[in-house]
């Protein structure tokens, strides 16, 4: 079945814009931030390869660029390394996770290193495989300490504020916690993984709601990877494992998903295809392309609050899928 260009419920509707990737430009993609202006970072962990790169993607079709590989400015830092989330901040620092070597470095907007701090260990300001990093509305940063089960809570040269969450199924405890974002009011919200769910906790770490469970039906969730709040209230889940995108209301109400809608192949995936007559062959012999307009394991969702607009990173396609949010939307009405 072919997919739907806009998706459409309660007086809201996802418009899809384009989509953005390649093989050589975003190869094993799976976090992303957004920086300044039109700058989008993103991390990218594919077989012996492990980078960030910074793109810039603009507001209309086929003017984005890739601007910079920190790992060719300075190839170490990504060798026995597996960047995972990354968060910029108001002077334009890049932080990432770092899982393999349980730290957090900090680069500067055009990929040089600064500093990193943390260690592999269990106490406060140490790591077990950190991934989601996001910055609060004090300037500090929250971070999923994934395999210790929990968020710490830091300055920004790694002084421990904060830190709540143990391993378990109860409200407030977390099954490898990953992404996490923070909504207008200074709430933070965290996919708990492998509790399938995701969790809202004042900025101080008080509980206070879930939503989810595990399954496949509207409103149910399959290891869900990251979140977003955009500044209606409106609630992005990556529902990881069901290939989609859940948008629930300010409520925490299901209202719909997205499931893909790349119709068309973003401007670098065309000319890889039409640089191969053998690939070009290859996709004219399937009866259908429509699997590949659709997600595949979203890993990452961001909300660009400029432009009223929603990117996913479709992370087994190298790509990110992005929708115009389309406020007061109401159904044509045809008469034939």
């Amino acid at each position: 079945m072919s997919p739907s260009l806009t998706t459409s419920a309660a007086g809201r509707a996802y418009d899809y814009n384009r989509v953005v990737g390649g093989r050589a430009q975003m190869n094993g993609a799976v976090g992303m931030a957004l920086g300044k202006n039109d700058d989008v970072y993103i991390t990218q962990k594919a077989l012996f390869f492990f980078d960030v790169s910074k793109l810039t993607i603009g507001s209309e079709v086929d003017d984005e660029v890739l601007v910079t590989s920190f790992r060719e400015i300075e190839q170490s830092h990504f060798d026995d390394a597996w960047p995972s989330c990354l968060a910029v901040n108001s002077e334009q620092e890049v932080y990432v996770t770092d899982e393999l070597r349980n730290a957090i470095k900090v680069f500067d907007s055009d990929g040089n290193f600064i500093r990193s701090f943390g260690k592999f260990g269990t106490e406060p300001g140490q790591f077990d495989r950190p991934s989601g990093i996001i910055f609060g509305n004090d300037g500090s940063i929250y971070v999923s300490d994934t395999m210790n089960h929990r968020i710490q809570q830091l300055s920004t040269t790694g002084e421990v504020i904060n830190v709540f969450g143990s391993q378990g199924g109860d409200e407030g405890q977390f099954q490898s916690p990953w992404g996490v974002n923070v909504d207008p009011s200074g709430n933070l919200w965290v996919a708990d993984h492998k509790n399938h769910r995701v969790q809202q906790f004042d900025g101080v770490g008080n509980f206070i709601r879930s939503i989810g469970s595990y399954g496949s039906d509207p409103g149910q969730l399959d290891h869900p990877t990251d979140v977003a709040v955009d500044p209606d209230g409106d609630i992005y889940i990556c529902d990881w494992a069901n290939d989609r995108v859940q948008v629930f209301n300010e409520a925490g109400e299901y209202v719909l998903h997205l499931g893909g809608s790349a119709i068309e192949l973003s401007m670098w995936q065309k000319r890889y295809v039409e640089a191969s007559p053998d690939i070009v062959k290859a996709r004219r012999r399937v009866q259908t392309l429509d699997p590949e307009t659709k997600f595949s394991l979203p890993t990452s969702v961001r909300f660009d609050v400029a432009r009223n607009r929603l990117y996913v990173v479709d992370s087994q396609r190298w790509r990110i899928q992005i929708f115009d949010k389309i406020d007061n939307y109401t159904e044509p009405q045809f008469n034939i």
